[in-house]
């Protein structure tokens, strides 16, 4: 009997430890039997482009538990089952982050991807979960409600099952634990921001007309300079390295992996869209800038 959870999270911001709200559904004997849904206080901001996504606003978190609070009731309603996620690298982020945020005890959790699954099942012109739907001629009401979403890949499961004999058969080969991340490149990245963000000035005698000066800096790509030396620069001329792109006054870009745009470069291509003021300043321009200031 194929037995499993189907989980998704939606965030409040660009940082993985920011949910707002999660939804898992309970699947046994190929049946959904039960489902949870809560409201989530994130206790950091909102940002604009991720309310345009879920709709859930600052207001309507106020008196919503915070997750220290939600958490002991998932572990509850998943038990030692494994866990589904449509995109599961995001949601597992979001869970493993938030765990480590409140210091809480990390569980072992096997966890697979069904949209990893979908890729390695079916052919489709996209895996996403909207095009998974339609691919199987389903109905979807309201995408990116984490309650919907989790049925959404919790119906999608149930179907690409019925090419193996059980899940038990496919997670043979395609398990995760989420007590595996602690060792993912994922955090090395989240030490490594860590180590930026504690980047002192070595000046007090800050250039008030520079462009930095006093603006948040977001940096994505490889540029001229070590990332190190780039936020030394920004630091040094009253200015703040921004780790999320939502919250960056300043955009500095430099050559993508594959010449293709980053999941950074299209946060700010929409915020652009949406109407919001983002300065772009590429490598070369960067260059003239150090130049000019010198």
């Amino acid at each position: 009997m194929n037995e499993f959870i189907a989980l998704d999270f939606e965030t409040a911001n660009g940082q993985p430890a920011s949910v707002c709200s999660v939804g898992m559904v309970k699947v046994q004997g190929n049946m959904m039997t039960e489902t949870f849904y809560t409201l989530v206080n994130p206790e950091t901001y909102f940002s604009k482009g991720n309310i345009a996504v879920h709709g859930i606003k600052p207001e309507d978190v106020v008196d919503a538990p915070i997750f220290p609070d939600v958490f002991p009731h998932m572990m509850d309603f998943i038990g030692d089952l494994p866990v589904v996620a449509h995109f599961a690298r995001f949601d597992m982020s979001v869970l493993y982050q938030s765990i480590e945020r409140y210091n809480l005890e990390l569980p072992t959790m096997p966890y697979f991807c069904s949209c990893n699954m979908a890729r390695k099942t079916v052919k489709n012109h996209s895996y996403s979960l909207k095009n998974m739907m339609k691919f199987y001629d389903l109905d979807f009401h309201g995408h990116h409600h984490a309650l919907n979403d989790a049925k959404a890949s919790a119906m999608i499961t149930l179907r690409l099952l019925k090419h193996y004999d059980s899940l038990e058969d496919y997670l043979k080969r395609h398990r995760s634990y989420l007590s595996g991340m602690k060792y993912k490149k994922s955090q090395q990245m989240s030490r490594y921001n860590a180590e930026l963000n504690a980047i002192k000035p070595s000046t007090k005698d800050f250039d008030l007309t520079h462009p930095f000066h006093d603006k948040k800096i977001a940096i994505s790509g490889t540029l001229h300079l070590k990332r190190k030396d780039i936020v030394q620069y920004i630091v040094d001329h009253g200015g703040q390295y921004e780790t999320d792109v939502e919250q960056a006054d300043i955009y500095l870009f430099g050559k993508q992996k594959n010449n293709k745009p980053s999941a950074k470069d299209n946060a700010i291509t929409n915020r652009i869209a949406r109407g919001e003021e983002v300065q772009l300043i590429s490598d070369d321009k960067l260059k003239q800038l150090i130049e000019f200031y010198k």
